[in-house]
Order: C-alpha cells, then structure tokens, then sequence
C-alpha cells in the first residue's frame, strides 16, 4: 500500500506527498504551538470539539511543595473546559523505550497536579502571551467564545479540574508504535477522571509543501463505558450540583465525624462574617467561600473534599491590600507560625491550607479564625 497523499492543484497538475519523518522534534513541538488545532480537538471529543489554549512550552513540572521545575513538560495547553492538557511530543526515531515515555508522562502528571499553582500557570500564560504580543485576557475570551466571560472564574475551574486530577494526558508522535497504543489503551480505561490518549500525526512533504494527517489512538468502547462519557469534561458538565447539606453528607461519610463538625464551624463562622458558600463542580466538589466588599468580591477560603481548609491567597491577588505581595507573605508567615506549617515560597499566590485534622478542637478554630477576622477586616478596608 503506498504511504502517500496526492494533491490535484486548480490547473490540473498532481502532486505527490511521501511520507516522511520530522527534521527534529523542536520542528514538531513548534508546529503544536503555533498550531493548536493539530491536536485534532474535534476527534479528542466530536459532540463538542476541543480547542487548545497554550500555557506554555517546556512547562517546568516541580517535585515538591513551593520547588522549582524538576521536570519540562513539552506543552501544557488548557481547553475551553478548564481542562488541563499535558503534551509530550516524541519522533519515531528517538530510541528510549515506551515504558520510558509513559513513566515520564506520569511522573509529569502526578507532581503537576499537586504542586502547580494555579496563578503560576497564570503568570506563565500572560508570559507566553506576550512574547507572541497578544493580550492575554483578549486572546483567553477569543478561547472561550465569549466577549463578557469571566476569566477568574476560569482560572478557578483549572485549579479545580487540577486538584481533582481532571487532566488530560497526551502522546503525540509521527508514528504511534503498537506497545504504546496498547499502554495508552489500557490506562485509558483504567483512569478516571484523567483522560490517557495518543495522536500521530503522520507528515507529508511535497515540493515546496509539508502536510499533517492527525489520527487520535486510545480511544476504546471499553474507555468510554468506564468513564460514562465521551470526555470528562462533558462528564464533569454534566454532574449534578450538590446542595451545601449534601456536600456536608458526603464529606462526613468520606473524612469522619469529626472533620465534618470542623468544617461545619468553619462554614458557620464565614457565614455570619458575610461570606457566600458555592459547591465547586467537580470530581470531588470543595465549598467555596465569596466575600463581597466595597469594591467587589473575591474567594478568600475553600474548604475541601480532602481535609484541608485553605487561605486562597490565589484568589485575593488583584484584591487590595493582598495584591501587594508583603501583605500575602505576612498572611502566610502568620498561618505557618501558628499551626506549625511548612509552606514554600510558591504558596504566596497559592492555597496555603491547615488540615481539618487540627481544627477539631474550638481554640484551634479560634486561632484560625482570628487571622481571617484580620484578612478580612483588611480586605474590607482595602489597606
């Protein structure tokens, strides 16, 4: 069977395209970035086609709490859902082993969706942005489709989606070997709500023309069965909200008595401060906390499905006095101080959290609750 593709141009000439490999694997990594759709968003999910918003070339991916890049990631891209999408870009000629390349993917994975804070990522777009000078609220709306969306709302949705591990995982390569289809095919239906797949993109070249011929692998009846829909996006949009009484039903179930009773204080105590709780869609949906002063609002706590209760110092960053950053560090080094934390230097704009754990006890609470009385007195007057 011959491997190429035959072009007919207006005046009736024929060209021939052979098969053949990439010039390098910085040629094929450049080509995703410049062109997103290559990523064949509409077979990824074809009731409602994926598009690919970059973050980030060689995202650093670190390996602990508030470290620096342990790791690159090839591309990290976001899709109109939150939904985070890593990249890993190899050639048909490069000769580590699959078991290799798949190791590297999870490593990337695992770490990432733990220790990425979500306003780097942020700052790390608005970079990428502009060293292709686009204005990157600008081109965030164009993703969406929307001209009045709210972006801080889909900055929250990946922070969400990545706390939750709702991430999407991609092997890109000019030639998909059957060992790694076979990998990519049982991770797939294995993980939940990660998304495992691989894409070939076959490339062509013809006098004076390059043509790619994207084909998704990894997609299995078995996978979609397990995971109930063609996406865990379209899982995720599709998931009932949870009242905040079914939210405190679920956590005591998951966490105990006495973790939900320290949650409950909590979200009494925000509640008679003037805070507004939202249950987050998500896998394990967290309770959100909105608090609305003079000069608008912002989401100064979450309490989560894991135990935690946060500070959301990610959330206050353009709120006065907090988008100061001396003003978030003297937060943190109170919050560290008083519950014996360890918190890295990230944790500035990130989600600096005291576990549940270590609330049970009222004097505990108390403690907290005076250095959000503080907070939130100082959000109010702006200063």
């Amino acid at each position: 069977m011959s491997d190429g593709i035959y072009i007919i141009r207006d005046d009736n000439s024929l060209v021939e395209m052979r098969s053949s490999a990439f010039e390098s694997e910085a040629l094929l990594q450049q080509l995703l970035a410049n062109h997103p759709s290559l990523l064949a968003g509409d077979a990824v999910d074809p009731v409602n086609p994926r598009r690919w918003l970059l973050i980030a070339r060689e995202q650093g991916v670190p390996g602990e709490e508030g470290g620096s890049g342990r790791w690159s990631l090839d591309h990290l891209f976001v899709d109109q859902d939150c939904v985070p999408t890593l990249i890993e870009v190899k050639r048909a000629s490069d000769t580590r082993g699959r078991r290799e390349v798949v190791a590297q993917m999870l490593d990337y994975a695992a770490n990432g969706v733990v220790y990425w804070p979500v306003d780097a990522l942020r700052q790390q777009y608005e970079r990428t942005c502009a060293a292709s000078e686009r204005d990157p609220d600008e081109l965030l709306r164009e993703h969406l489709g929307q001209p009045d969306a709210d972006l801080e709302a889909f900055w929250r949705g990946v922070d969400v989606n990545l706390r939750a591990g709702r991430i999407r995982m991609v092997f890109v390569a000019d030639v998909i070997y059957p060992e790694l289809k076979r990998i990519v095919e049982f991770l797939n239906a294995q993980m939940n709500p990660a998304e495992v797949i691989a894409l070939e993109l076959k490339h062509y070249t013809g006098p004076g023309l390059r043509t790619l011929v994207p084909r998704l692998i990894g997609r299995t009846a078995e996978a979609e069965r397990r995971k109930g829909s063609s996406s865990a996006a379209s899982t995720a949009s599709a998931r009932p909200q949870l009242t905040h009484e079914e939210w405190f039903i679920q956590f005591a179930s998951e966490r105990g008595a006495g973790e939900a009773a320290a949650a409950r204080a909590i979200y009494d105590w925000w509640t008679t401060e003037g805070g507004e709780f939202a249950v987050t869609n998500a896998q394990r949906p967290s309770l959100i906390v909105k608090l609305t002063h003079d000069r608008g609002h912002c989401w100064p706590s979450v309490i989560k499905a894991n135990g935690r209760v946060s500070t959301a110092l990610c959330y206050v960053l353009t709120t006065a006095p907090f988008d100061k950053v001396e003003n978030r560090r003297e937060v943190l080094e109170t919050l560290a101080s008083t519950f014996g934390q360890h918190y890295g230097e990230r944790a500035i704009d990130g989600e600096p959290y005291v576990p549940l754990a270590m609330l049970q006890e009222p004097t505990a609470r108390e403690k907290l609750f005076a250095i959000w009385r503080s907070f939130i007195d100082r959000i109010r007057a702006g200063a």
